[in-house]
């Protein structure tokens, strides 16, 4: 009998039965559903009792991984050129938002 490992939101995992790799974004035990998100970036969602039939491993996030991100141009995000090449794919583009959104602040001195 395989034991499936628990859905931790944050973590990724491969169905070995289909080969697709995605991460928990929630889990909601109320509802007994599990948000999740594929490397493609697509969503979707499984009950508890769909989750515990699955053959599941733990994983490493892909290294293309860019998530909901992917079909987007820096100029669509407000991201100059400068700063996007400047951050790269070493920093994650949530924090590369964040930091535009601080500059865009206005000043409360």
């Amino acid at each position: 009998m395989n034991i499936c490992p628990a859905a931790i939101p944050g973590q990724w995992y491969l169905d070995r039965q289909t080969d697709d790799v995605f991460q928990v974004v929630s889990v909601d035990e109320d509802d007994r559903s599990i948000d999740i998100q594929y490397a493609d970036g697509s969503v979707d969602e499984k009950s508890l009792d769909e989750w515990e039939v699955m053959d599941l491993v733990s994983r490493e996030q892909p290294e293309d991984w860019i998530g909901p991100f992917d079909d987007l141009e820096t100029d669509e995000i407000g991201m100059p050129e400068a700063t996007a090449e400047r951050h790269g794919a070493e920093v994650p583009m949530e924090r590369a938002l964040l930091e535009i959104e601080e500059e865009r602040a206005p000043d409360e001195h």
